[in-house]
């Protein structure tokens, strides 16, 4: 068991960490890209306060005037000469504020800059398309007067877009649940195109962004709603169809959506893929792709195992500081996945 000094320095090594994945300079030009640069300096100026942000996302158990004095520290340590520092120790108020001027957009640009796609090399693949998940979840708000509306109810979706095998993370979209995830489909579909394999279950297969995806140029391996609607128009001989799904939109390129549906086995799913010919995948390689897809679950069990604490319910008390927060620990999950690519784990 850890003595209270060895717990001390590994989360401090721990800061030292964040600093490593999110250097300085590449946090100040998030800043500076989403125009947040011109914040008179003062005592948790922007690039301390993205830092904070970072730190209150690996280690949420800390309350916020300790997890100041580890910043500080972890600080000193990662940056001798004082370039990067926290002179004494804010309020939690005093946090508060520094969070709501700093805003949503910085933490969103530092993620664009850092998700970006893994080396070729050794990707995972199906026969020659490069595999990639897109997946996700939703976050209740802590229960607060501020939130409105009945105490639990999912308000905050998560959306990614993941590597099969690795979980490495090159597109992300946060967003209110009641909101519509085609205006920032963009930023989650930002790096996919013709040569990859898409693959998404339900709960994110809407027609809202397959629309976005199918415009990409890349192929779609989706899990469908039942209620969505996939008449027949040509039955194939493996026992696969084709249809054209009526609620999705037009691709700009290819007209009508034409899809390939497969039904039945193991896989209770209705899975719907552009690979039109079976020779190009058969149903049983369909269904083991979509079997063997990236899980979002495995991020939050990931960051678990590394911070060695149970989970807890998240810091903030108001929509735009969760999306904050929620960036936050895409940030930091991001920082933990490249760290064990680095050591080669």
């Amino acid at each position: 068991m850890k003595s209270t000094a060895e717990e001390r320095l590994s989360d401090r090594l721990a800061i030292g960490i964040l600093i490593w994945a999110f250097p300085p300079d590449r946090v100040d030009g998030a800043i500076r890209a989403s125009g947040r640069a011109g914040i008179r300096t003062r005592l948790l100026p922007p690039l301390i306060t993205v830092y904070y942000v970072l730190a209150m996302c690996l280690f949420p158990y800390k309350p916020y005037e300790e997890l100041a004095r580890l910043l500080a520290e972890g600080l000193a340590l990662s940056d001798p000469t004082g370039v990067l520092s926290l002179s004494c120790v804010p309020s939690t108020a005093a946090i508060s504020r520094a969070r709501m001027r700093l805003g949503i957009q910085p933490l969103r640009e530092l993620f664009a800059q850092t998700a970006v796609r893994p080396p070729v090399e050794g990707a995972p693949r199906f026969r020659r398309s490069r595999l990639w998940t897109l997946t996700g979840g939703t976050v209740n708000l802590p229960d607060h007067a501020a939130q409105g509306g009945a105490p639990g109810t999912p308000r905050m979706r998560i959306a990614v877009v993941a590597e099969h095998g690795t979980g490495m993370l090159i597109g992300a979209q946060v967003e209110p649940l009641s909101g519509d995830p085609s205006k920032s489909a963009d930023e989650l579909f930002r790096l996919l195109g013709p040569g990859d394999l898409l693959v998404a279950q339900a709960e994110f297969a809407g027609p809202e962004l397959a629309g976005a995806a199918l415009a990409t140029g890349a192929d779609l391996l989706w899990s469908v709603p039942q209620s969505t609607g996939l008449p027949v128009t040509e039955t194939l001989d493996d026992g696969s169809y084709l249809s054209v799904p009526a609620s999705w939109p037009d691709d700009p390129v290819r007209g009508r959506p034409v899809v390939r549906v497969v039904t039945g086995a193991k896989c209770a799913e209705r899975l719907v893929t552009t690979l039109l010919d079976p020779a190009q995948a058969t149903r049983a390689e369909l269904r083991g792709v979509y079997e063997a897809r990236w899980r979002f679950e495995e991020a939050a069990e990931q960051l678990d195992a590394f911070r060695r604490t149970p989970k807890k319910a998240m810091r903030s008390r108001s929509p735009e500081m969760m999306e904050q927060e929620l960036w936050g620990y895409l940030l930091v999950y991001c920082a933990i996945r490249n760290l064990a690519k680095n050591r080669n784990l």
